[in-house]
This record gives C-alpha cells, structure tokens and sequence, in this order.
C-alpha cells in the first residue's frame, strides 16, 4: 500500500523561539511539502524555515486573519490531504507523520477532515485509535483540545468549503459543523498527539482564552469555566511547574487562558441576561 503524501501548513509570526522544535520534530516523507504563511517575520522564523525546505508564502499583516491565512496556505498546498501545525505545537512522538497516514488508510469515504490531540499539561496520554463523530455528535466539543493547531483535511473538500475569513476565532470548529451537516464524518486521531509551547505575552493568552470561548459558545455548548476551577488549575500548573512538568511560559500561558475564558464566559452571561 503507497504511503499517502502530505502538505504542511504552518502559519508565523515572529515564531523563532518554538518553530525549529516543531519542524525538527517532524517525520517528513519525500514527497511531502511544507508550506510557511508568514505575516511579517523578522526575528530569524524565514531563515529556519528555508533551513528545513519550507516554501514560503507572505501575507501582509494587515490581511491577515486565521481563516484567510489558511486559505492562502491550502491554495499553495499540492497533496491531497493538508495538515494544519501551529508554529507552536510540537509532535508528542516520533512517527507524528506516520500515524496521520496510517489513519489515512483506514478513514472510510466520508471523512474530510481529522484532528490530533493537543496534550494537556496534566492531561493522560490517549490510548491509539480513531474515533468518528457523524451528525450532532460534536455538540460538545471533542472532549480534549483540538482543531486548526494540529488538523488534517481532505483538500478537494476545502475548495468546496473554504475557511470562513471574517470569524473571529473558531474557523475549525465552524468547518467541522458544516462538514457534519452535509453528511461528511470528521475523525479524531488519538495518537497524533502534539504539546503546546509558546513565548506570547500573558495578555495574548488571556486574549485567545477569550476568543477561544467566545468561538466555542457561538458553535457548540462548551464547558462553562468558574473562578474555583481556575483557582485549581492555577494550583495544579504551581506544583507542575515546581515538579519542573511545565516551564514558567506554559505555567503563566496555562493560567491566563484559564482566566480569560472565565471572563468571557461571565461577559456572554450578563448579555444574555442584558440584551
């Protein structure tokens, strides 16, 4: 049986501290290729990604939004399947690659697209396997954190369906739901797992906590955050951090999020109640 080829697109800004960890990380076949949408890099990013046969592809920054941006790097993309990696989301295992390929061979017709884990600082690993979600089966969410930072899709079936440009965040979720309701299956491969790593600001992880749930109430019925279960996530990431299972940027980025999430949770509550 042939080894399906895959491209890759990764999206950058500025993402030098984290990017050569991930495409190091990478089990990449001959026929794969790499495709870089850069917004304006300056801090080396360009050069470490033509150090590993990236193509890139610029976008202004001005342009830029997460939809639009993977478009452009799904327009550039050759293989029939692309996969979407954060610049930030390196494979959890060797193989990362492989394990997408295999699930490839056993996905029946209907699946168009297919997420892989991003694995929680305290979170268990999951056990091997591929779980297909059919109709309103993701009403919930996938029941871990996935989506556009380690996501592969059928690309015959993106040009039917491109990303939504203007969505503020939330442009995976919104596919799978359309995909969903037009009959197709998206599947979750549990052994494609990645681990989250980054050097943002705190402000720009409390930002994407809120965006994150804002995008998820829009969509589906997300878990609802309270202040005792930041306080706990916040103690569990301290002892993490002092066990040294997580660096002080995944101990800060992990509480920030967490707050930020609340404080959109609660700001949705009081428009409901205030409209």
């Amino acid at each position: 049986m042939s080894k399906p080829s895959l491209s890759l697109v990764i999206r950058t800004l500025d993402s030098a501290a984290t990017l050569g960890a991930v495409l190091g990380a990478l089990d990449l076949g001959e026929n794969d290729e790499l495709v870089v949408v850069d917004s304006g890099s300056t801090d080396g990013t360009l050069e470490i990604a033509r150090k590993h046969g990236a193509r890139i592809v610029p976008i202004a920054a001005q342009e830029f939004t997460y939809g639009r941006s993977l478009n452009v790097g799904f327009r550039a993309a050759g293989r029939p399947w692309v996969l979407s990696l954060s610049s930030h989301t390196v494979p959890a295992a060797k193989g990362f690659l492989a394990t997408y390929r295999q699930a490839i061979a056993r996905f029946p017709d209907t699946v168009t697209a297919a997420v892989g884990p991003i694995v929680g600082e305290f979170g268990a690993p999951l056990p091997a396997g591929i779980t297909f979600f059919v109709g309103d089966e993701l009403a919930r969410g996938f029941g871990f954190g996935a989506g556009n930072p380690n996501a592969l899709y059928r690309r015959d079936a993106w040009v039917g369906r491109p990303f939504d440009e203007q969505i503020g965040g939330g442009e995976d979720l919104l596919w799978y739901i359309q995909a969903l309701r037009a009959g197709e299956t998206v599947a979750a491969v549990h052994a494609a797992q990645v681990r989250y790593i980054s050097r943002r600001p705190t402000r720009a992880f409390y930002r994407k906590g809120r965006v994150d749930h804002r995008a998820a109430a829009r969509l589906i019925q997300p878990h609802q955050p309270t202040l005792g279960g930041v306080v706990v996530r916040s103690l569990k990431l301290l002892v993490l951090l002092l066990l040294g299972r997580v660096d002080w940027h995944g101990a800060r980025g992990g509480v920030a999020h967490a707050l930020g999430g609340l404080v959109e949770a609660r700001a949705l509550a009081k428009s409901a109640r205030n409209p």
